[in-house]
């Protein structure tokens, strides 16, 4: 961890919606777990929806939700908790034959029944969704990797070199947090063809340990591509004190960088108020624009969709803290 100050953010706006996800539910994202901007447009998914959230980022309106995945969610809490298709992974493919401005690509956690669907829809010209979505099979590869990661749960992939990163929480006591590398040209193919992400496209696996924040585990909570040789992810320690891996105080989370090679290269912290969920980021002249969104555990609270910059190299920050 980086002897710096806490990463400031600063709120944009919150993720209101027109309309509600459902009849008595509020009109906005609460739970936000993905963000990806492609030109003027914002897309977010919560953990507890089956649709992305589409916002312009160059104003406040509320933004509009665009159904991904089959089937209706219960509107009560504790029904939904267990139903939810738990989509904890945005992120945009390469383009391809079939989708020359690439895909908009979003995954389920694993993490339980149901929760082994992807959804993919090509992207037009302008970053706006050009097609319906397609919806992937995501199960072949998740079984192959709930044998060798207990209590699976992705929770963020991004595109580094010729793979797909899927970045795996490890927020249990027995197992850590875990890389698994799937082969791009296999996945292109299976979006083209039977939809279904099978045992052989799987390239590599490894495991990290990220340390620990006030004693507590850091755990992966999204990641985002910065061209194709440098990733930055997110980590967050959240005390859970039954050691079943459920929601518990959050103690802080934090921002790093990743190299092709796998080698962690900055991580600090990040304003402790939030939890952050999930992160886009661009580089311009060695300083790193981030865009993150939170879910901050109140349901009936909209998602805070906030920025920051940081350079690439810290040691600028040490130099100019002193």
């Amino acid at each position: 961890m980086e002897d710096l100050p806490e990463l400031e953010l600063r709120e944009l706006r919150r993720l209101d919606l027109e309309e509600p996800p459902d009849p008595g539910r509020p009109a906005h994202i609460a739970s936000a777990s993905g963000v990806v901007r492609r030109g003027d447009l914002l897309y977010v998914i919560g953990d507890d929806l089956n649709a992305v959230g589409v916002f312009r980022a160059s104003d406040g309106a509320p933004g509009v939700l665009r159904r991904m995945l089959p089937g209706e969610l219960p509107a009560a809490d504790d029904d939904l908790k267990a139903a939810k298709p738990d989509l904890e992974a945005l992120t945009v493919l390469p383009p391809s034959e079939q989708a020359p401005f690439g895909w908009l690509l979003g995954l389920g956690s694993g993490s339980g029944p149901g929760r082994d669907r992807a959804f993919a829809c090509p992207l037009a010209p302008d970053g706006s969704l050009r097609e319906e979505p397609r919806v992937i099979d995501l199960g072949p590869l998740y079984a192959l990797l709930a044998q060798h990661v207990e209590h699976l749960n992705v929770e963020g992939a991004c595109v580094m070199g010729e793979r797909l990163w899927l970045m795996h929480r490890g927020n249990h006591a027995e197992t850590t947090n875990v890389v698994a590398e799937v082969a791009l040209e296999q996945l292109a193919e299976s979006l083209h063809g039977d939809r279904r992400i099978d045992v052989q496209e799987l390239a590599a696996l490894r495991s990290y340990d990220l340390g620990e924040l006030d004693g507590v585990t850091l755990t992966f909570s999204d990641a985002t591509p910065v061209g194709r040789e440098l990733l930055v992810f997110t980590a967050s320690a959240e005390d859970d004190e039954t050691g079943g891996g459920s929601d518990g105080a959050i103690r802080g989370s934090v921002v790093g960088t990743i190299d092709l090679d796998g080698a962690v290269r900055r991580m600090r912290t990040i304003d402790r108020r939030f939890k952050v969920e999930g992160v886009h980021a661009t580089l311009d002249t060695g300083v790193v624009d981030l865009l993150f969104v939170c879910d901050q555990d109140d349901p009936q609270v909209a998602a805070p969709l906030l920025s920051a910059s940081m350079p690439l190299d810290a040691r600028v920050e040490r130099g100019a803290n002193g």
